[in-house]
């Protein structure tokens, strides 16, 4: 069921219109998908909303996690590319993309128009409804082979990415007590480590103290938890406080223990999902777990 948004991603899996959500969550190019970390803490992170009392908390969470290599190619009808005027393509690409959009603006001798849609697909969707043969050749997308093929739009050059092992992690979202996390394990997916992740949100109850965030990190270091990440959205409540995202290395007993302590030193704790870690992350780092 493809959706329009990663937004859309979220709300099908919260409607139960689908058994499993795939989003976007960080690139190893330029980083998180901001976007996705704030519907991470629109629908799990109470404090947040202006009717927080009346807050419900969502009955899905992340089951599993995917690797993608992501190669990206410059699409258009116009084989000249010293014409184009205009691209289109996903906000999140521009920055993987950077050596081959500066080398194309001084090719072209102009100022190039950088156009965000809401997916690469819907980037060469635009190109492919375009009439006008002048407008072809002054249109372009950065997308994939994959949306070339579908919507009937040429490559005109491969893999412009600045990073040859470019890749977007993405997470599985899939509904609470559905037994999901069953059909992603190291025992039916060969793929799977048997190490997890675990991933959690939290806000600093007393944010004003010294130290405050040093004596939360105290704690998972205290019961030998290694962080693997850490990050921060704004958290609306006001401005400049933050909702905190962080992923650990899971262990069962030092983590319910961690969580037990951290309960009085913070708002919202809530647990978004804990997951095997393919062995390609392993892979991709230089180190097998």
């Amino acid at each position: 069921m493809p959706q329009p948004s990663i937004s859309s991603c979220f709300k099908a899996i919260s409607k139960h219109e689908c058994d499993y959500s795939l989003i976007p969550f960080e690139n190893s190019s330029n980083g998180p998908v901001v976007l996705s970390y704030d519907l991470f803490r629109d629908f799990f992170v109470q404090h947040s909303h202006r009717d927080w009392q009346q807050f419900k908390g969502p009955d899905f969470e992340v089951i599993a996690e995917q690797f993608v290599s992501i190669h990206h190619n410059f699409i258009s009808f116009g084989r000249d590319l010293g014409h184009v005027q205009r691209i289109y393509s996903h906000p999140q690409v521009w920055s993987q993309c950077n050596r081959f959009l500066e080398q194309l603006e001084e090719q072209c001798d102009h100022k190039i128009e950088k156009i965000d849609v809401s997916s690469t697909s819907k980037a060469v969707s635009v190109l492919s409804m375009i009439k006008s043969r002048d407008q072809q050749g002054k249109s372009a997308a950065i997308a994939s082979a994959t949306a070339s093929e579908i919507h009937g739009v040429p490559i005109q050059r491969t893999n412009i990415e600045d990073v040859h092992d470019n890749t977007t992690r993405f997470l599985v979202l899939g509904n609470r007590g559905s037994g999901g996390m069953i059909h992603f394990t190291p025992r039916t997916d060969k793929k799977l480590s048997e190490k997890k992740m675990t991933l959690l949100t939290f806000i600093i109850k007393d944010n004003d103290n010294f130290g405050s965030l040093c004596n939360i990190l105290q704690v998972f270091k205290q019961h030998n938890l290694n962080l693997q990440t850490i990050s921060t959205r704004p958290s609306r409540i006001s401005a400049w406080r933050y909702v905190f995202f962080v992923e650990v290395w899971y262990e069962e007993k030092p983590l319910s223990a961690a969580l037990v302590e951290l309960d009085t030193m913070v708002l919202d704790l809530a647990v978004i999902g804990t997951f095997y870690r393919p062995n390609k992350f392993f892979d991709m780092v230089g180190k097998r777990g």
